[in-house]
């Protein structure tokens, strides 16, 4: 597998030069399988561009298949599904699974997304792409040769939450966000979830030293503590928060990383930015 990010602000897209080195659009990540899956976690607006570059390949012609994971279905996290070519494009397949909600479900969601009141795009029926949608579960399933594992990792009725676990080869990409860790059991099954996985991409967006209002985030020390705890051999912290600049992020990383050298840990720690590139 390769991942590559797209979008790794959270909240709202930050625009502007301090930001430019890791980035301003949010929640997008794209995993890539050795088999040529395709698969996007999230679609925030980093989702325009990564749709942007897939155009370049078979998706113009019609001939695309990408699947979508949605963790929940908060602005940052979905807006940028409507904009790209790719959903326009008759012929191309867009499978996307995520949760429904008390309000309805994940289709639902979408097609009022697409409402005439917010979007030129009348809803999902004018959208081009065959599209499915399916709602998660604790069953794994697969995508070509990749194993899917989702979890719910949140205790809000109205909108609930779930973490990704992609595995191929023995190795093992997992996705957290927009988790509070409020009680045992809830990070006892985040780092089951996460076990012995080769990157984790946990939100960080502030510390536990910043007293801010961030609606149910963990910590970037929860998203250290977590990966050291499960073994994790690679943490990016991702969902950066809007006012975080590139040379504060550099600094944040600078300093969590004396923590852990200081404790004798081998953590390999950094943060998400755009265009970065993985081998799993």
């Amino acid at each position: 597998m390769q991942l590559q990010f797209w979008g790794v602000r959270g909240y709202v897209p930050t625009p502007g030069a301090e930001y430019l080195r890791y980035g301003g659009n949010t929640c997008c990540v794209l995993i890539c399988g050795a088999g040529g899956e395709l698969i996007a976690l999230d679609s925030g607006t980093g989702f325009c561009q990564l749709g942007d570059t897939l155009m370049q390949r078979e998706f113009r012609q019609g001939q695309g298949e990408l699947t979508l994971l949605i963790t929940h279905t908060y602005w940052d996290h979905i807006l940028g599904l409507p904009f790209p070519g790719i959903v326009h494009t008759p012929g191309n397949r867009l499978h996307i699974y995520g949760p429904d909600n008390t309000r309805g479900s994940l289709e639902m969601t979408y097609d009022g997304m697409l409402s005439p009141v917010y979007s030129p795009v009348y809803g999902l029926a004018h959208i081009g792409a065959t599209h499915s949608f399916q709602p998660l579960s604790t069953e794994p399933f697969r995508i070509g040769g990749i194993t899917v594992s989702a979890l719910p990792l949140s205790r809000r009725k109205h909108s609930p939450i779930w973490a990704f676990r992609l595995e191929e080869d023995g190795r093992a990409v997992v996705y957290i966000t927009d988790v509070r860790y409020i009680d045992d059991q809830i990070w006892n099954k985040a780092v089951g979830f996460a076990r012995g996985a080769r990157i984790l991409v946990h939100s960080a967006p502030y510390t536990r030293d910043e007293h801010v209002e961030d609606y149910g985030h963990s910590r970037v020390e929860d998203a250290i503590e977590l990966a050291v705890e499960a073994e994790v051999a690679r943490l990016f912290l991702y969902h950066h928060a809007p006012t975080r600049t590139d040379d504060e992020l550099d600094a944040l990383v600078a300093r969590y990383r004396a923590v852990l050298a200081s404790t004798g840990r081998t953590l390999q720690l950094d943060a998400a930015r755009e265009g970065l590139l993985l081998d799993v």
